[in-house]
């Protein structure tokens, strides 16, 4: 079930995302991103919201995604594990970014 975040955690969400990804690697499904990227899966990095420039950052293999003043994020978590998110643009545009196995989000 897909959970919309409060504008304030957004940046504490990331960052927990960020520490789990300097943890343990992930993949996402390409297919849900705006643009398409060469093959079916992509490592994601690491990912950060800054709101002072109002920027959501993924950095991606080879690849660095910005959504510029996200209007929402929703995400999918079991517990603490991270299964999905979805990042809506300030023009309503929608990104889906789908972790290929689930990421378990540190405390």
């Amino acid at each position: 079930m897909l959970t919309q975040l409060s504008r304030r955690d957004w940046q504490g969400f990331f960052a927990r995302v960020s520490a789990a990804l300097a943890a343990r690697a992930a993949s996402i499904d390409c297919a849900g991103l705006d643009e398409e990227l060469p093959g079916d899966r992509i490592e994601l990095l690491s990912a950060s919201y800054d709101p002072e420039s109002g920027e959501l950052a993924l950095l991606l293999e080879g690849d660095r995604r910005v959504v510029r003043h996200p209007r929402q994020i929703h995400v999918h978590l079991d517990e603490d594990l991270l299964h999905s998110m979805e990042l809506v643009d300030a023009d309503g545009r929608r990104e889906f970014v789908v972790l290929q196995k689930p990421l378990p989000l540190l405390r």
